[in-house]
């Protein structure tokens, strides 16, 4: 199974990946859309502002392709608390 983590300039890239690692499996840090389109799971780790964060997936042109993923895959948002 391949876990992509989306990397947008923020949140805590390094341990998000360790603790997929822990589980088994190979994590994948990736802002590539095509690779986040063919993750079988995504993993979108926060900032704790949710305005920044939006702001950052934006700026990467990442938004649209969360929204179409999100139609065929889990993802996992952690910690994108409103500011």
């Amino acid at each position: 199974m391949q876990v992509a983590i989306v990397n947008y300039g923020l949140g805590n890239l390094t341990s998000v990946a360790g603790a997929v690692h822990v589980l088994g499996f190979e994590p994948t840090v990736t802002a590539d859309p095509q690779i986040l389109l063919r993750a079988d799971r995504i993993i979108l780790p926060g900032v704790g502002a949710f305005g920044d964060g939006m702001q950052q997936l934006r700026a990467a042109g990442l938004v649209e392709v969360l929204e179409e993923a999100r139609k065929t895959r889990p993802i996992l948002g952690i910690c994108l608390a409103h500011r």
